[in-house]
């Protein structure tokens, strides 16, 4: 091959398969865990409504090779199997237990929710969906993890090198959403008249935060949040590839969807968003920042047992404090006086 085609086989191999630690998968896998449970959970008051054997959504008409397990189900009571089915497996992948087998059964009842009433949830739900799917390529539990402790024990801190592949489509992910969303906003008659943010700011169902009238009502401040939110999301797609810009816009997405989260109620969106971040998160970073946390949970289980300690009150000495004296302990032999042993040892002086 020629020079410029080696480098670009020798690049492409490099960026999907050289290995790397596995310290941001692990970071990802915990964070997505902690979301997908809190997820989970968010489902409860709606399972029976929703999905039982009378609920209000009907069986859906699935696309071509679509599946989804409530059709076996059929609704009460074993529609609740499925829902323990799903917060046991997102709390079995936040601490890494059998972790690939949790990954797919998240995976498994995301899909089987929202494949079965898709007007009920949004495009968070959906984004959900496809990390999960994505952590389930992923070599979780490699480390930090109950899986790692149980096999090996002493290595549980030791991050192991892997093929980053899975990891890359993560990170692809985030660029395309961005992308896509750009460019399906460049065609809307609000996003390039500048009134958008200002439009869904007053929509009362999805309000969380009222904005100030002077924020909604500024022609100024509506097109330029409008179009500092696409430019944001285009600077995001693109410039995260950057090393040095990345820092920087990544955060600024963080205080983008911030935002969005303290206004609007879009359900899970934006803490999707910012957990799939993460799959930006240097090795060595995300190395430190495990390693912080396990410093972090030592000094916590120290101190409680100090304080423990503290409260028991000293330890015994074998001496009861009851009277003055202990009723186990043997007993001390009073001081004779010395004019008795003299008299003992040769008669009085």
């Amino acid at each position: 091959m020629t020079a410029p085609w080696t480098r670009l086989h020798d690049g492409w191999q490099r960026f999907w398969f050289a290995p790397r630690s596995t310290a941001p998968v692990e970071v990802l896998r915990i964070a997505f865990g902690a979301v997908a449970t809190a997820w989970m959970l968010s489902l409860a008051p709606i399972m029976v409504p929703f999905f039982g054997r009378d609920g209000a959504v009907p069986p859906p008409d699935l696309p071509a090779l679509g599946w989804t397990l409530m059709t076996l189900i059929q609704g009460t009571p074993l529609v609740w199997v499925l829902w323990l089915v799903g917060v046991l497996g997102a709390g079995a992948l936040t601490v890494g237990y059998r972790s690939r087998l949790a990954a797919l059964l998240v995976f498994v009842v995301m899909v089987s929710v929202n494949r079965q009433a898709p007007l009920a949830f949004n495009a968070g739900d959906g984004l959900l969906r496809v990390i999960s799917f994505c952590v389930l390529l992923m070599p979780v539990g490699s480390a930090a993890s109950l899986d790692r402790w149980r096999s090996d024990p002493e290595g549980l801190w030791a991050f192991p090198r892997r093929a980053p592949w899975a990891l890359r489509l993560a990170q692809i992910q985030l660029s395309v959403i961005y992308l896509a969303t750009v460019w399906e906003k460049a065609d809307g008659v609000l996003w390039r008249d500048g009134s958008a943010v200002s439009f869904a700011l007053r929509i009362g169902d999805l309000t969380r935060l009222p904005a100030p009238t002077f924020v909604t009502d500024s022609l100024v401040l509506s097109e330029l949040a409008t179009y500092g939110t696409l430019a944001a999301e285009a600077a995001i797609g693109v410039l995260v590839w950057n090393r040095a810009a990345r820092p920087w816009v990544l955060a600024l997405g963080v205080l983008l969807h911030l935002s969005i989260e303290v206004t609007l109620a879009v359900g899970f969106f934006s803490l999707g968003m910012i957990t799939l971040y993460l799959a930006f998160l240097p090795p060595h970073r995300a190395e430190q920042v495990l390693r912080a946390a396990r410093d972090r949970a030592g000094l916590f289980r120290d101190r409680r047992r100090q304080r423990g300690q503290k409260a028991a009150g000293p330890p015994e000495t074998g001496v009861a404090d009851v009277g003055g004296t202990d009723v186990d302990a043997e007993p001390v032999p009073t001081p004779r006086p010395v004019r008795e042993i003299g008299v003992e040892a040769g008669g009085e002086r």
